[in-house]
């Protein structure tokens, strides 16, 4: 992941005092979320990681069918049973004062509802679902992982779109154990969403495109 640092030019004017004056040596000091919040906007999507700010990559077109196909399912269930909230990035999760992140997709439970504000989800949503690629994969299963077991997250599913296959984790005292890895013709369920289920063939319908 590319840090927001590495990203401003040297003599660009900015607006914030959080960043260095001598901007030749591209430091910016650790912020807090509400600090983040002011940043400049460029059009681009960042998270905040214990004060530093990451840039993440744009989405692959693989991760966005995948997104849909998941989506889409869980919003015509959701319809149906309206027992919470399903959300796709963009959109920040503030897991503490100094880290915000960007799932690709979170559930919130009709019971935590207070922690979706107008502007950002504040606290640990009830399911978190990262869609992996070459360049995120890493980031996703070590820093992120370890930041939604220690906000107390307590299902997250790691989506392969390349390899076709699901990971559900769920939470075990300050760490994820594996609940189920689906692959081929299985079909992902949740007990968060009862009755509800998808066949991986549907979740990784690419339209034939790959």
């Amino acid at each position: 992941m590319q840090r927001l640092a590495k990203t401003v030019p040297a003599g660009r004017d900015v607006a914030l005092s959080m960043y260095n004056e001598r901007m030749a040596t591209e430091v910016i000091p650790k912020l807090t979320y509400e600090e983040f919040r002011r940043l400049p906007e460029d059009g681009k999507q960042y998270e905040l990681i214990g004060g530093e700010v990451h840039l993440t990559p744009s989405p692959t077109t693989k991760h966005q069918l995948t997104l849909f196909n998941l989506s889409g399912s869980l919003f015509v269930y959701l319809k149906k049973r309206p027992i919470g909230v399903v959300a796709v990035a963009p959109l920040d999760v503030r897991l503490s004062p100094d880290t915000a992140v960007q799932p690709d997709l979170i559930f919130v439970s009709n019971a935590r509802a207070k922690i979706i504000g107008e502007n950002y989800v504040d606290g640990a949503p009830d399911l978190v679902v990262e869609i992996l690629s070459p360049s995120t994969a890493a980031h996703d299963r070590a820093t992120k992982l370890a930041l939604y077991a220690e906000a107390g997250v307590p299902e997250v599913w790691l989506l392969d779109p390349n390899a076709k296959t699901v990971e559900v984790l769920k939470l075990q005292g300050k760490k994820y154990l594996v609940d189920s890895a689906l692959a081929g013709d299985r079909n992902l369920t949740s007990s968060q969403f009862p009755g509800w289920e998808l066949p991986l063939t549907e979740l990784f319908d690419f339209r034939g495109r790959f």
